[in-house]
């Protein structure tokens, strides 16, 4: 083991650390054999390519793993190897679908959280048969595991990712775990990547705050396929015409989870605004169900003025069809990173109104509306504002939003960034 943490961080995490023999360390120093059975995996063939291992809890559902799918998908194959590694990769088979296309190759752990001992036990029977050049980690679970796993199974060139600007909790979490989650992190950063890349520059600040080597990160904008997301009058009827949605009605979009960070809430206060000052709004949230939304979204949700004018909607295998139908897209969001919604919308050429938060303005900056964070009225307004502009308006927002995006913020320009450093990191020309 080349570094080991200090035994109070150990302890306090509770954490399982999968070490250089069969054996898993425990609390306390306790240790137990590991009785899950493994899939003995086939020694890699010989290849001369670099192989970038991305290990991530899942594919699906998040800005962060569209972010993978999209860099995966669009490495070059003759400079780099794309392996993916999820914890849970079942719920998305269209996602592995497609990086399959793409030339991908998947390894699904099938498990349900990364302390699982047959997680970790499946996830170093990858690392040795894989032996990735490189290992990228995505969020800050993954980054801690994915990185000590890596690191143990003697992988060298570690690279980390930001994609939040906090650490997100997970269900049961109280302040004192993450607080140890947090130091956990940042005694692990100064020495287990030799990278961080972070897809905010708001993000990098935030991260240095907490002990994170400033020198180490690097900011990469998030990216996406212009070509896919781009604006289309076809698929905007047919969505909507699935959405049963009015041709011509006033449709206000949401996509991503239902996660607090979100503020869904403040979201339903403005609808409920907007509402009473135009009732013909209609309003898509896509990203999950009404069931999934906490107490007080279902109640303002059952409170607002025509609550048959709400559509939800699941994760969709194409959201670049539903942009499209939208009059507008928002988010209502307490914080974001880098929100790649909202370069999705600006690449299919639909008008945004986000809250002040993250990269949000710059990624806006010229093209759509910023307003303060739980500023309900205001909120409100832009929407209306926005709503009520007229065609030549609109055309040229549509037009400068995707212009923004073709100049700043596509897959190719991101991918090249990533490729450099991995080159850098390799010591190889890119």
């Amino acid at each position: 083991m080349e570094a080991e943490l200090p035994e109070g961080d150990v302890a306090d995490m509770k954490t399982i650390i999968l070490g250089a023999s069969d054996t898993m360390l425990l609390p306390a120093g306790r240790r137990a054999r590991v009785s899950v059975p493994v899939r003995i995996l086939p020694a890699r063939a010989r290849d001369k390519r670099p192989v970038v291992l991305h290990f991530a809890h899942t594919i699906g559902g998040g800005g962060a793993e569209a972010m993978l799918m999209n860099l995966a998908t669009s490495l070059d194959p003759a400079q780099f190897r794309s392996v993916v590694v999820a914890v849970n990769a079942r719920p998305w088979p269209h996602h592995v679908k497609r990086l399959h296309e793409a030339g991908v190759d998947v390894h699904d752990l099938e498990g349900a959280a990364f302390l699982e001992r047959g997680t970790l036990s499946r996830l170093r029977a990858v690392l040795r048969a894989e032996r990735p050049d490189i290992v990228q980690t995505w969020m800050h679970h993954a980054d801690f595991v994915g990185g000590w796993a890596a690191r143990l199974a003697g992988v060298k060139n570690i690279v980390w990712s930001i994609h939040c600007r906090e650490i997100h909790r997970n269900p049961g979490d109280g302040s004192g775990k993450i607080a140890i989650f947090r130091r956990a992190l940042s005694f692990s950063s100064r020495f287990i990547p030799k990278q961080i890349i972070s897809c905010s520059a708001a993000a990098i600040e935030d991260h240095a705050a907490i002990g994170y080597p400033r020198s180490k990160m690097r900011w990469i904008p998030n990216g996406i396929d212009a070509e896919r997301f781009q604006p289309d009058i076809d698929a905007a009827l047919d969505t909507r015409a699935g959405l049963q949605l009015p041709p011509t009605a006033p449709v206000i979009g949401y996509v991503g989870r239902f996660h607090e960070m979100k503020d869904l809430p403040a979201f339903l206060r403005a609808a409920a605004i907007l509402q009473s000052r135009m009732p013909s709004a209609h309003f898509v949230l896509c990203g999950g169900v009404e069931v999934e939304m906490d107490a007080e979204a279902r109640a303002l949700l059952a409170q607002l003025p025509h609550r048959g004018q709400v559509r939800f909607e699941s994760f969709r295998p194409d959201p670049w069809r539903l942009y499209p139908a939208l009059s507008l897209f928002s988010l209502s969001s307490r914080t974001e990173a880098c929100p790649m919604t909202v370069i999705e919308a600006m690449s299919c050429g639909i008008p945004c109104v986000t809250t002040d938060v993250g990269d949000c303005p710059r990624l806006l900056e010229g093209v759509g509306k910023i307003v303060p964070a739980h500023d309900v009225a205001s909120l409100a307004a832009a929407w209306e504002e926005t709503l009520r502009l007229g065609p030549a308006e609109r055309d040229d927002i549509a037009k400068k939003s995707r212009l923004r995006v073709l100049e700043h913020f596509t897959i190719t320009q991101a991918a090249r960034q990533y490729a450099e450093t991995y080159a850098e990191l390799l010591e190889v020309r890119p």
